[in-house]
């Protein structure tokens, strides 16, 4: 099955969904993510969201397309299958760089993962690290999706205050202007 709530992840970059699984929880599926030389990109678990409760997508995440420079549309194509008010979990255990950075005191955004779920137009931002006797899950960056393009707008001029690298403020600059241009919609990208 290569779609979840009628959304084609396959169409993209050949993306395919694997070994798509029920859980115990109607809302929540599992599922592995391959290239169609089937690299695994990560194994995700998606909440369809209840209720008030939003949808989220938590990927145990295997960087192998940034060293292709794909990981920014990778998560563009994230941004579009989820809806607005939505969450995103990254996993960043394997990703060395990012775990030093956020280790020595980097903002997630300042990382290269974190700057490329930026990119992708998630506009807020937490690190999520509690040693707690290994039952906690991998340290991971949560990203979220804005309701609207107001609060994307909202959320990036608080990150913005936070940041003191000039190229990455440049970046959030562009996306509260291509915000901007959305006016009250969210943000749909074209991948090409």
């Amino acid at each position: 099955m290569s779609e979840l709530n009628g959304v084609s992840l396959s169409s993209y970059y050949k993306l395919k969904v694997r070994d798509l699984k029920n859980t115990h929880i109607k809302e929540l599926v599992s599922f592995n993510l391959v290239l169609s030389d089937d690299r695994l990109i990560g194994k995700c678990n998606y909440f369809k969201g209840r209720g008030y409760y939003t949808p989220w997508l938590e990927i145990d995440y295997y960087p192998i397309l940034r060293k292709e420079n794909l990981e920014e549309n990778f998560f563009k194509i994230i941004y579009n299958f989820l809806s607005p008010g939505s969450k995103l979990f990254v996993t960043y255990i394997r990703d060395n760089e990012t775990r030093e950075m956020l280790y020595k005191g980097a903002h997630p955004v300042e990382t290269p993962l974190g700057l490329s779920l930026l990119l992708a137009g998630f506009t807020w931002f937490k690190d999520w690290y509690f040693p707690e006797g290994g039952n906690e899950g991998f340290p991971k960056l949560q990203s979220n999706k804005p309701l609207n393009g107001d609060e994307g707008i909202r959320q990036l001029e608080v990150v913005r205050e936070e940041i003191k690298n000039v190229n990455i403020l440049k970046r959030i600059d562009e996306l509260i202007d291509h915000y901007r241009k959305s006016r009250d919609r969210i943000i749909h990208w074209e991948i090409t």
